[in-house]
This record gives structure tokens, sequence and C-alpha cells, in this order.
């Protein structure tokens, strides 16, 4: 089981739900009409709130915006009074330094841009149409409302949800731009890495048995999906030993069955380690369609493990053209009974300290930083790290 522990530590490296209540945008203390709809979030009124309101405060060029839901009555009582004589004229004006304009309305999302009940300068200013929202949603959908006013966005694929957190509902400005990016539905990284992985084990040394069931019991293990992670592997020493290959391909979602084929196929094979010879191999025979590799849509790295042995040939060469293709070079080394490492060498590999992790005894763990350094490199933007057509 330790070989199988060691793999599951290797493979580590709200669609808000509304009911039928009356739906408001809801904003506090805004200094416009398009700032109040850009920062608001939509709310679900209580049952005993009927009304969408608007509440336009004017303090001689400031201007205050507040949406929310309200009583129906209390609504219409506070929108009866616009009329009401201020000063001059009436409370909703136009020739007082100081004006409170509200307006009502009592469908969803209605309360969105710029109050219709008043003709008030300050709200009668021109809206313009937004660009329409294309209905392809990748792993969602999206609809919208009042005449493509608002537009609501709901993710239903499994673990999926709207992305960034808080923009499910997007509305058109008074200018005819929308408030906010387009979102996209993506899933928590980790557990779900959507990351070609190839790694390469040196089994040449004596101390292969590494204690990692400590380690293990506080990993999150990554999903194995074709739209998530997927593993291919080999087992080296002097040279890479082809018996033990693992593609891609070989065993589709199913983790259980890469588990089993990493320990059926392992076996120590006393020699150097050639680590140069391996990222090769990795390169022409592992890191191709012919062997699952998916497409460029979808990271790639390799992932040395290695025991109290350096590199013994040229890992300089293989590892610059890894780096040119794009792909990421990581290593897990462990150096037991005095052993050091040449930091040097293992630096032409990754070509960066901080895809290096070396541990001095078997006991060592990936430290909560360690992981927060591999998932930096992998867990980018959500919406990035996707496949947005997969079916």
């Amino acid at each position: 089981m330790i070989m199988k522990d060691l793999w599951k530590l290797v493979l580590m490296c709200s669609w808000l739900v509304y009911a039928q209540g009356l739906k408001c945008i809801t904003c506090q203390r805004s200094s416009s009409i398009d700032e109040c709809d850009s920062i608001g979030h939509i709310e679900e009124c209580m049952s005993n709130q009927g009304s969408c309101e608007t509440v336009v405060r004017r303090y001689g060029d400031h201007m205050s915006v507040v949406k929310g839901c309200k009583d129906r009555r209390a609504c219409r009582d506070n929108q009866l009074q616009n009329t009401r004589y201020a000063g001059r004229s009436t409370q909703c004006n136009s020739d007082e330094p100081n004006s409170v304009c509200t307006c009502c309305c009592r469908a969803d999302f209605c309360n969105v841009g710029i109050p219709t009940c008043t003709t008030h300068y300050t709200l009668n200013a021109p809206a313009n149409d937004c660009p329409q929202v294309t209905p392809n949603f990748p792993h969602g959908s999206v609809e919208c409302y009042d005449a493509n006013k608002v537009c609501v966005y709901q993710c239903t694929g499994q673990d999926y949800s709207v992305w960034p957190k808080g923009q499910e509902v997007n509305v058109c400005l008074g200018n005819g731009s929308w408030a906010r990016e387009t979102p996209c539905c993506a899933r928590p990284c980790p557990p779900y890495y959507l990351l070609d992985d190839v790694f390469l084990y040196h089994v040449g040394g004596e101390n292969q048995q590494v204690k990692l069931n400590q380690i293990v019991q506080k990993l999150r293990y990554p999903k194995i999906a074709e739209d998530a992670l997927m593993a291919a592997a080999l087992y080296y020493s002097a040279e890479p030993v082809e018996s033990t290959v693992i593609r891609f391909n070989e065993y589709g979602a199913d983790v259980e069955r890469l588990l089993e084929l990493a320990v059926e196929r392992m076996f120590v094979v006393p020699g150097p380690a050639n680590t140069g010879a391996a990222i090769q191999y990795a390169l022409d025979n592992l890191l191709t369609p012919d062997a699952g590799m998916r497409d460029s849509r979808v990271p790639k790295a390799i992932w040395v493990q290695i025991s109290n042995a350096n590199p013994a040939d040229d890992v300089k060469t293989p590892s610059e053209e890894a780096r040119r293709r794009g792909y990421q070079l990581y290593i897990i080394g462990y150096q037991t009974d005095g052993f050091k490492f040449d930091r040097k060498k293992l630096l032409e590999i990754t070509g960066d300290e901080k895809h290096l992790f070396v541990f001095d005894n078997d006991s060592e763990n990936l430290t909560p930083e360690n992981i927060a350094t591999v998932n930096k490199q992998f867990c980018g933007d959500p919406c990035v790290h996707v496949l947005h057509d997969h079916q």
C-alpha cells in the first residue's frame, strides 16, 4: 500500500437558488444609478415586501441612490411624497438644492436602471441598449429579463458554480454597457486540476519505501477525469523501463485503476538515475496525442520523484526543451542517511526553486506552503482552468 499512498501523494500536487418571491436589485448609498446597478446584488424579497423601490437623493451636485425590497404600501406612500411641496416646488424637484425622488415597481428586476415614475431631470437620462447576450453559457444557462436589461447566469454541471462568486446577475447600465464582464462556470481547484501530468519515478536506489501515511491523510486528492487531471507515468533508473509505462489513455477516468497500475508495474531496477533520459522519453512517448495527451488548452507538467541519488546524465537539454514547449517541471526528492542532493543539478531540471521539494528524511511532510505553491501554478483564473466546450 506504500506505493499506492505515494501515488495519492503526488496526485495531490453558488449558484443562488431563487424561490418564487419578488426579486429586486439592492444597493446602499451609491453615487449614481449606474454605480448602484454595478455593485448591487439581487435580493429575494420577503413575503410582506411586494415592491422594488428606488430612492434618489440629491444634495447639490451629489447624488445618493438606494435600491431594494419594500413593503408595497410603504413604497407607494413614499412615491406619493414626490409631489409634496418642499420649498418653492415639490419634494422631487429640479429647482432646489436638495430633492428626494422615490419610484416603485412590482416585477422581478424592475428597479434596474433609470426609474420611470418621474420626469425629474436627474432620472430622465436616455437609456441605451447593451450588446445582446449569447445564450451559449458552457456548463450552465443564461436567462435575460426586461428586454435584455437583466441577465441571470446559472451553472448546471456537477460541482460547477458561477465565477467570480456573487456575479450571477448582470445588468445593463444606462451608458449601454454591461455592469460586469460575462462570468463563467468553474469548479474549485483543488481538487479539480486541469492538467496533463507525467510522473517519473527513479527506482534504482534501495530507499524506496518512503513513509507517507501521515502525509496522505492530510491531502485533498485531485479529481481524475477527462476534463480534470489526467496522469501518465514511467519508472526509470539507468534507462526508462518501458514495461512500466502508464499512458493517459490507459485507464479512462478510473483513479483506482490508475493506482492499481502504478503498484502492479513498480519494481526496483538497480542503476544510476539517468533522469535526463527519462524526461526525453516522456517528451517523445508520453506527452503525445497517441498516448492520450490533450490539446494545448490543457497545461502540462512533469514530476520527478527521486531518492538518495543525483541525476547522472544530461538533464539540462531535455528540461530546456520541455520548458520551451510550455511544460513545467517539478522534483520531489528524499535525501536520507546523510545523502545530500546537488541542488544545482536539480535546478537544471526545474528551472525554479519553487518547483523543488526536497525532504531530509522519510517523515517529512509537504507543508501547507508547499501545497499553496503548487496550487498557485495550476489554479489560476478559474474561468481559464476548465474545458468550456467539454461535453
